[in-house]
């Protein structure tokens, strides 16, 4: 085992580390060292163990030296690191090569994780022997996590013993002749020093800035001003370009002489690529903050001042960005909010707890009022300090509108159903005792028949009036039906003249009794297949109507077919019916006439008309020519399999 290989190996005594106590007599580059705040700067026995330690060591690790001191620097690497042996090796490549560098992760006293930039070097005696290493240590966990944030590749700065890597710096003659060339700036510009050194460093600019005489314009600045700075497009050996920082500055000796002039070359290709793509990303975050036009987005400094502008803030709240840049944003809000101090408060709410939201009245410039949802968020640049607000605004009226709209259409719904309800549970109870009502009046008339006429002429009104409130009740209970879905249909072939024929006789009576002349006007047979006891509703139902409203008229019920649809038309010649109402007669509880001429609930049309549409067939209403109102049906003489299978939704019957 070689020396070197053995002086790696563990040792049981770590070496002992002495304090001077006269300060005169500790070397004053020890004294630079220990002083280092920004570095870790200290020495590692042959084994690795920690032989000094410094302020920069004690900062950037978090442990002081009396607890660091002996131990082997493997204390600040991960623990998978420590088992790979990876330590070692770094101690062996340092040996092997002279020097071993790296960037990784190391950890702190607290267990916490920072990016390290570590260089060991070994250390010999004059005789070669070796007696430890040196270890500098950078933090760059900040550099680390802006790169991987901000994507920018930035150069940097290696400071080793005083030696700088990132900048190509070299000397130029008086007349500009490059007179001094190192390994950076051979790596930066592609020119070996043979090759350079001799050379006009005007070989480094654009043709166009030499033929502009930039170079020795930049030269006499610097003899004029001691120094000059500039930046701009250089050329590399392969004639590549390149963004550089260029500082010139003239060299004199003690007499003032100009001796030539120092040149300092920084590339800065890649931050100008990453401020030219932050430049066009915020330029295009502009174009797209200013184009929307949906939400008002704008900044406000600290104290609520409006400080940008966007289309869509100016089309929301009607100002235009010259009225309103540099006004508070109280502008926007009603004045019982202002003097309630709520403005102040959501600026509190949102510096505090990083954003503040809500829906609430908003102002316009004209005075109207608006619904606004708004979103403050508090601002704070790269230091933490707070520089404004963002305010988002939406106009939500419309959607305010609609979900209020929706509010009340439910209510209305609601209302309905408790109206339907009602009516079917009042139906039902009013059905049972009037037909016992009714059975009473029956036998009663059985028995007073043949004692007084007087007594049996009021029995019959009054059977009469449970009749009609017979009809109103059943009514009702067809429009329960219709509305709970539990109306139903029994189609069956039958003769429709048939039908209508028999409605007629049964209501000539009625009709003659009203001074109505009924004409009927069939065909001698025509069959479909139809819910008979409903169509016959249909037909008692406009011929009672046309009796009702057009007493003194002639009424005539006609009957065609159309191919494969009835039509049935009941048409009289009475005042007909006013145009606004024809719209709206076949709804519910709709009348075209005033309750207290004609009486009714308003609910027969409303009925026919479901009937009708059960049966897949249409009813429709107009005013004839001459005067008088006609009801068209059209039934088809074979319902659809839909209309006859499927059970009728709620609210109507097909």
């Amino acid at each position: 085992m070689t020396d070197e290989k053995r002086a790696l190996a563990p040792s049981g005594n770590a070496p002992e580390v002495h304090t001077q106590n006269n300060p005169c007599s500790v070397d004053p580059s020890r004294l630079l060292v220990e002083s280092v705040r920004d570095y870790a700067i200290f020495m590692l026995d042959p084994q690795g163990r920690i032989a000094s330690w410094n302020l920069g060591a004690e900062r950037i690790n978090g442990y002081r030296a009396e607890e660091v001191l002996g131990k082997h620097f493997s204390l600040f690497c991960p623990p998978e690191e420590v088992v790979s042996g990876r330590c070692e090796r770094a101690l062996e490549l340092a040996l092997a090569e002279g020097r071993f560098e790296e960037e990784g992760w190391r950890v702190r006293k607290d267990g916490v994780l920072y990016w390290a930039n570590v260089i060991i070097t070994p250390i010999r005696e004059h005789s070669g022997q070796l007696v430890g290493f040196s270890t500098v240590a950078r933090d760059l966990t900040e550099r680390r996590k802006a790169e991987e944030q901000l994507r920018e590749s930035e150069q940097r700065f290696r400071l080793l013993l005083g030696s700088i890597r990132d900048y190509v710096i070299f000397m130029l003659d008086t007349e500009g002749r490059v007179s001094t060339w190192n390994a950076v700036a051979e790596h930066t510009k592609g020119y070996r020093a043979e090759e350079i050194i001799g050379q006009h460093f005007s070989r480094f600019y654009t043709p166009e800035d030499r033929l502009a005489g930039r170079p020795q314009r930049l030269l006499r600045q610097a003899v004029e001003q001691g120094r000059v700075e500039d930046e701009g497009w250089r050329l590399r050996k392969d004639g590549t370009r390149f963004w550089a920082d260029v500082i010139i500055s003239a060299v004199r000796d003690a007499s003032g002489t100009l001796r030539g002039f120092s040149k300092v070359t920084r590339d800065l290709t890649e931050r100008r690529r990453a401020q030219e793509q932050l430049r066009v990303s915020e330029e295009r975050f502009r174009l797209l903050i200013s184009g929307v036009k949906d939400y008002a987005i704008f900044m406000l400094d600290p104290r609520g001042y409006v400080v940008t502008w966007n289309e869509g803030a100016e089309r929301i709240n009607g100002y235009r960005a010259e009225e309103i840049i540099g006004q508070r944003f109280t502008r926007f809000y009603p004045e019982e909010e202002i003097l309630a101090g709520k403005c102040d408060r959501e600026l509190e709410v949102a510096l505090r707890e990083g954003r503040f939201e809500e829906e609430g009245w908003r102002l316009r410039k004209d005075g109207t009022r608006f619904w606004a949802s708004v979103v403050i968020t508090a601002i704070h640049d790269s230091a933490g300090r707070h520089s404004g607000f963002a305010k988002v605004t939406r106009d939500l009226t419309e959607r305010r509108k609609l979900e209020e709209e929706r509010v009340r259409v439910a209510q209305a719904q609601e209302a309905l159903r408790l109206r339907d309800e009602f009516l079917s549970i009042a139906s039902h109870e009013l059905k049972t005792p009037l037909t016992a009502l009714q059975l009473q009046l029956h036998s009663l008339r059985d028995r007073v028949e043949a004692l007084d006429a007087r007594v049996v002429s009021k029995v019959d009104r009054a059977a009469r009036s449970s009749e009609r409130l017979s009809a109103l009740i059943e009514a009702l209970l067809d429009v329960s039906r219709i509305a709970t879905g539990r109306f139903e249909l029994n189609p069956q072939r039958f003769d429709l003249s048939e039908a209508v024929r028999e409605a007629g006789e049964r209501l000539r009576e009625a009709a003659t009794q009203a001074g109505c002349e009924l004409l009927v006007k069939v065909p001698e047979s025509l069959s479909g297949k139809w819910d008979r006891l409903r169509v016959e509703q249909v037909l008692t139902n406009l011929l009672s109507n046309a009796i009702k409203y057009a007493a003194n008229a002639p009424i005539e019920v006609s009957l065609v077919q159309e191919e494969d649809t009835a039509v049935l038309e009941v048409s009289d010649r009475g005042p007909g019916i006013p145009e606004a109402d024809l719209s709206r007669i076949f709804e519910r509880f709709e009348r075209a006439a005033e309750v207290r001429h004609y009486g009714g609930l308003g609910l027969g049309l409303y009925v026919v008309r479901e009937i009708v549409k059960a049966h897949d067939g249409m009813v429709t209403a107009h005013n004839r020519p001459g005067g008088g109102a006609c009801f068209t049906i059209r039934l088809p003489l074979a319902p659809s399999e839909r209309a006859q299978e499927e059970p009728p939704k709620p609210g109507a019957l097909h």
